[in-house]
C-alpha cells in the first residue's frame, strides 16, 4: 500500500542522498541544455512563424524540448513520485515576478521549484503529526485553485496563461 501511494501521491521521506546522483546530473545536463537554448525558446514564444523567420530550426527544437522534458520528468518521477502540479504552477508563478524572459524564467523556476517542495514537504510532515502526509495532497490542494484563478483571469482577457 505504501508503495502505492508513493507513485499515486508522491513522497521525498524515502529518497536519500546516494540517489541523487544520476538524478542530479541529468537535471544539470537538462538546464544547461535549456539555457543555452533559452533565446530559441523566447522566439519561440513569440509565435511559430516568428521563430522561423529568426532562424530557430522549430520542428528541431520541438523534439530537442519532448526528450528534455521527458527526460526530466521521468527523472524527477523515479525518485519522488507523481507529485503533481509543482511543474506547472510554479514556471506560471515565476513569469509573473520575472516576466517571461525564458533567460530568467528557467532558473528561478528551478530555485522556486525547489523551495516550494521543501515548504510543502514540511507542511505535510507537521499538519498531521506523528504521521505524514503525502506532499501530492498539499501540491494539489495548491494547484487546483491556482489553475482555476489562472483559467478565469485569462478567460476575461487579463493575460496571457502561458
Amino acid at each position: 500500500m505504501q508503495g502505492i501511494m508513493f507513485w499515486l501521491m508522491g513522497s521525498v521521506a524515502g529518497a536519500s542522498w546516494p540517489d541523487l546522483g544520476v538524478p542530479a546530473l541529468l537535471i544539470v545536463f537538462c538546464m544547461v541544455w535549456l539555457a543555452v537554448r533559452a533565446r530559441a525558446l523566447n522566439a519561440l514564444a513569440a509565435g511559430e512563424e516568428a521563430a522561423i523567420a529568426i532562424g530557430v530550426p522549430v520542428a528541431v527544437l520541438r523534439i530537442e524540448l519532448l526528450v528534455a522534458g521527458s527526460l526530466l520528468t521521468a527523472t524527477v518521477v523515479g525518485v519522488v513520485g507523481g507529485i503533481g502540479f509543482i511543474g506547472l504552477m510554479v514556471p506560471h508563478m515565476v513569469r509573473f515576478v520575472v516576466g517571461a524572459d525564458h533567460r530568467r524564467v528557467l532558473p528561478v523556476s528551478l530555485l522556486a521549484g525547489a523551495l516550494f517542495l521543501v515548504l510543502v514537504d514540511l507542511a505535510a510532515r507537521v499538519a498531521d503529526r506523528p504521521n505524514e502526509l503525502p506532499v501530492g495532497i498539499f501540491t494539489t490542494g495548491l494547484g487546483v485553485p491556482f489553475f482555476l484563478w489562472l483559467l478565469r483571469r485569462r478567460a476575461r482577457g487579463g493575460g496571457d496563461a502561458s
